[in-house]
């Protein structure tokens, strides 16, 4: 069965600039399709999301990504900033970029009460208007927030990046832990909302091993495997960056996950999330 990752990063340092690499000195190289970590060839098609580069290189960024030699790409998720009054214009500059289907803010480390506002959620509706998919990279405390906001923009396909970033070391007894349950929950009670089961490790660390597959089989009961996916989150999650191996991330969801539920997760929800069909392969 071909895999769809739906979550990947590819960047060049020398050719778009990352302030954040500067401090991330495993990471502050070039990282390309070539480089991939594909499961031992077991993922074959990839969509690519933003590196958090500097905003103005949001377009330069996604014509960089459609114009490598990557015949598995299946889709880019472009930079934009949100609730900043332009969000129209900035949709404007991206327009006609191969491979576009969605975009994503910076938003994780960001107040909830900016994600909560009136302005975000009609610049929610705006990126729904073109057809467009939000990523909403966001931490656990901000979830009651989205919630809010993906209410307000209910023609919107909005994708929960990293199970919300979950609050894994301190687990799903406490009250970090109920809180986390709660926003799935809320979001998962929106048709509208889809989540990515991806990034555990960046969050775990050297306890991935022990919460592999937990928060996982939360977000799948909560979500239903037709609105979830895999992603790897490569590089950030992977070797060079937390030291866990695509395949461990990827047995650990396929563990957590019954039979029927696979085929969704490995492809079709993504598929459907991004509004990807057929030409697109």
């Amino acid at each position: 069965m071909t895999i769809l990752d739906s979550h990947v990063h590819v960047w060049d340092p020398e050719q778009i600039p990352h302030p954040w690499l500067e401090e991330v000195p495993a990471l502050n190289r070039a990282f390309l399709p070539g480089n991939i970590d594909t499961a031992g060839g077991r993922i074959s098609e990839w969509i690519f999301v933003e590196t958090d580069a500097i905003p103005a290189f949001a377009r330069a960024e996604a014509d960089w990504v459609a114009g490598l030699d990557w015949p598995g790409l299946r889709g880019i998720v472009a930079h934009v900033e949100m609730a900043r009054g332009d969000i129209a214009q900035q949709l404007d500059e991206l327009t006609g970029a191969r491979l576009l289907v969605g975009v994503r803010p910076s938003l994780q480390n960001g107040p909830a009460d900016i994600i909560a506002s009136e302005e975000f959620a009609s610049d929610l509706r705006e990126i729904g208007s073109r057809g467009l998919a939000v990523d909403a990279c966001v931490r656990w405390h901000q979830l009651e927030a989205l919630v809010r906001a993906s209410s307000r923009a209910p023609e919107t396909r909005i994708v929960l990046d990293h199970l919300g970033k979950p609050p894994v070391l301190e687990g799903l007894s406490s009250a970090q832990g109920s809180a986390w349950r709660r926003g799935i929950e809320g979001l998962a009670a929106l048709p509208n909302v889809f989540v990515k089961c991806s990034g555990i490790p960046a969050e775990a660390g050297d306890a991935f091993a022990e919460v592999a597959g937990v928060f996982d089989r939360v977000a799948l009961d909560a979500f239903g495997a037709e609105r979830a996916m895999f992603g790897s989150d490569w590089p950030v999650s992977g070797e060079a960056g937390f030291g866990v191996p695509v395949a461990r991330a990827l047995d650990a969801l396929r563990v957590a996950a019954s039979d029927a539920e696979w085929a969704r997760l490995s492809g079709e929800t993504a598929r459907a999330a991004y509004a990807l069909n057929t030409s697109d392969v």
